[in-house]
């Protein structure tokens, strides 16, 4: 999450706000001619940004229809990450999750 880049200050607008998380998450993306999904995500809390590290890692450029399908809780499970989280951090996770997919489903 240290090695995030910071999404800059015009973009940490209200409609880009992820509801449902904890902290202050923004989240951006772009859709390229190639129908690939890029995201630029940031968080006011440092867990926060280490766990968008894992999500961009998991969802930036992949294709859009992949991205939608893409089973990020086999993922979570294998790294048995929901268990180190409370439950409010992890709701706030699946609020990212939801997001995305919606963003590459349209």
């Amino acid at each position: 999450g240290k090695e995030l880049p910071e999404l800059p200050e015009a973009a940490k607008r209200e409609e880009n706000l992820v509801r449902g998380c904890q902290s202050q998450v923004w989240l951006t993306a772009e859709i390229d001619a190639d129908d690939r999904l890029h995201l630029n995500m940031d968080s006011d809390a440092h867990i926060v940004r280490g766990l968008i590290a894992i999500v961009l890692a998991a969802y930036d450029g992949q294709d859009r229809s992949d991205a939608a399908a893409f089973d990020i809780e086999s993922l979570f499970e294998e790294l048995d990450l929901l268990k180190h989280l409370s439950p409010t951090r992890g709701n706030g996770l699946k609020a990212m999750i939801g997001r995305i997919r919606e963003l590459a489903a349209n």
